[in-house]
């Protein structure tokens, strides 16, 4: 894979920098108003034209043992002019170290870049950091972490830091086609050796605390390569985040703790996605085996949530990825360690308050309906409750897999984490939470999805008292499962049902706009409707989102529908 990294401050000029999977190469240009790390390099089709800058007599390739002050062409991936493109450009050896090369493009030096820099980046590439492991340099503590960085062609164990003026607001990147004889990838360029290409106008300079991170980040990128060329970019970048960490430089925890409702697994190159991915990782190397786990999904073939079950399996945990990930979630929010055995908090880390999707002061709260992602979670809060108990019902899609949890924050007391026991077949359950005595007690309740398919809405309800009499929680026997979702034509509503009456299903547009109404008809207690796609007026419904909203006495559940065209 290549990867490349976009920095925290932002222009709104959207750039291009690198990230690419195995034989995939695509493009996505265009503006954007939120910040942007990885971006996607063009396919071959829509890379620039090469253009040709070297000087007459300057050699074209290192020399056998290039020493500091060898200059030699390189070929740099330039945005200016856009579309990206390569260049040749004069680079010159300024630093050598045992494991290292600082290489600068001559347009730079003394003007971005100077010797100061130089000495700076090598010792903290060889020698010192500023985290927990201070006497060890970027090589060593990436190396011991994740292993050994591929020496692929040159058969020098140095890795080139090669320095230059991206333009845009990008840090750095890998290409992995370094790796291989120029020519062998057409429409992209070699410098055939192992490089971390780095921005000189990054924030805090090329020898600062934060473009050092960087540097481990990508050289994470490196080794991650040798190892698991195709693992998936979640995977990938929480490990080149967890570097940074390790170097003593983390990316500070914002975008994220304001979203949490955002798939852990699907990697955007948003900043929360950095974030996300950091988080996670952090907690997995405090929590489920420290750097030999580390290393351990680095190596391991198996890619995503299969290659974190199988790290965990092989060191003898009882949790699978879905356990580890419902106590993360937890821990997020709540970032304590004095409580259960540490699981719901972080000892590397101090996290910011994380938003809640919805606060709720008034009893009783029935049939809230929402969604939540595959593979994240949202948070509620309870308060102003006028009882010493709080009772909480859910009751989520039947093809998904929910984790439920409420969080009980009584005054004065460490916080209580109490789990709801879910119905597999119907994702339902309750929860009563005691001891609420203290006007200021406040109930938490978290919904994370654990499963990567199914319909994400979901129904809670919330009753002072134990739920008896009238504010007891309807129960959970209207059932509507939606598929194919997406589609491209008709929807299959399968509706399951207790009790008499047949239900009525609604479909509505994103506006809320009324597109369908059908009855069920059928045997008592199941049936099967099919939606065709189209509005009431028999005119094809637009590719869209839809909500299919069934109805049976004050029972109701709702799916969200894809429509595709």
């Amino acid at each position: 894979m290549g990867y490349g990294r976009v920095s925290k401050w932002w222009s709104p000029l959207l750039f291009v920098v690198l990230f690419l999977t195995t034989g995939v190469l695509s493009a996505d240009y265009g503006l954007d108003s939120s910040p942007v790390r990885d971006v996607v390099i063009p396919a071959p089709g829509d890379v620039g034209p090469d253009v040709l800058l070297a000087d007459p007599g300057c050699p074209l390739s290192p020399p056998p043992n290039p020493e500091v002050g060898d200059s030699w062409v390189w070929w740099l991936w330039v945005h200016d002019p856009m579309p990206p493109h390569f260049e040749q450009h004069v680079c010159t050896v300024r630093g050598k170290s045992d494991r290292g090369y600082v290489v600068v493009r001559d347009l730079e030096w003394n003007v971005s870049m100077d010797q100061s820099d130089v000495d700076a980046i090598l010792e903290a590439w060889e020698n010192t950091s500023i985290g927990p492991y201070p006497d060890q340099g970027i090589y060593e503590i990436d190396s011991l972490s994740f292993g050994e960085p591929p020496d692929q062609l040159d058969n020098d164990p140095r890795i080139y830091l090669v320095w230059f003026d991206f333009v845009i607001s990008a840090d750095g990147f890998f290409f992995w086609f370094d790796q291989f004889p120029e020519g062998t990838y057409p429409s992209y360029h070699s410098n055939e050796c192992e490089v971390l290409y780095l921005n000189t106008m990054s924030q805090g300079g090329p020898s600062g605390e934060y473009m050092l991170a960087v540097a481990s980040h990508e050289f994470e990128h490196m080794i991650h390569w040798k190892y698991d060329e195709n693992e998936d970019s979640w995977v990938n970048e929480g490990m080149a985040e967890l570097a940074m960490w390790f170097y003593g430089n983390p990316d500070n925890i914002t975008g994220f703790s304001s979203n949490p409702d955002n798939d852990l697994t699907a990697w955007d190159g948003n900043w929360s996605d950095y974030i996300q991915t950091y988080l996670w990782s952090l907690y997995f190397f405090e929590r489920y085996g420290g750097h030999p786990a580390v290393y351990a999904v680095v190596h391991e073939p198996a890619n995503s949530i299969a290659g974190y079950n199988a790290v965990l399996d092989a060191f003898g945990f009882s949790e699978d990825f879905d356990d580890a990930f419902a106590d993360w979630v937890v821990a997020n929010f709540l970032d304590d360690t004095d409580i259960a055995d540490g699981r719901f908090g972080y000892l590397g880390e101090e996290l910011p308050a994380f938003n809640v999707a919805g606060t709720y002061s008034s009893y009783p709260t029935v049939d809230v309906q929402k969604t939540v992602n595959h593979w994240a979670a949202d948070y509620y809060r309870f308060q102003n409750i006028g009882s010493e108990e709080l009772t909480l019902s859910f009751d989520g899609s039947d093809d998904n897999a929910f984790a439920v949890r409420a969080l009980a924050l009584r005054a004065g007391e460490p916080p209580e984490v109490i789990q709801m026991e879910l119905d597999q077949a119907s994702q339902s359950g309750s929860v009563v939470v005691p001891g609420l005595s203290d006007p200021d007690d406040d109930v938490i309740l978290v919904v994370a999805g654990v499963s990567s398919t199914g319909g994400t809405g979901y129904l809670f309800s919330a009753f002072e008292g134990q739920g008896t009499g009238e504010t007891t929680p309807p129960a959970a026997d209207l059932h509507l499962l939606v598929a194919p979702n997406p589609s491209l034509g008709p929807v299959c509503l399968e509706l399951s049902w207790t009790g008499q009456g047949l239900p009525l299903v609604e479909m509505y547009d994103a506006s809320g706009r009324l597109v369908q109404s059908m009855s069920a008809e059928g045997p008592q207690g199941r049936a099967s409707l099919v939606w065709d796609g189209r509005c009431s007026d028999s005119s094809p419904a637009p590719a869209g989102m839809y909500f299919a909203r069934a109805r049976l006495g004050n029972r109701e559940v709702v799916e969200r529908v894809i429509l595709l065209r």
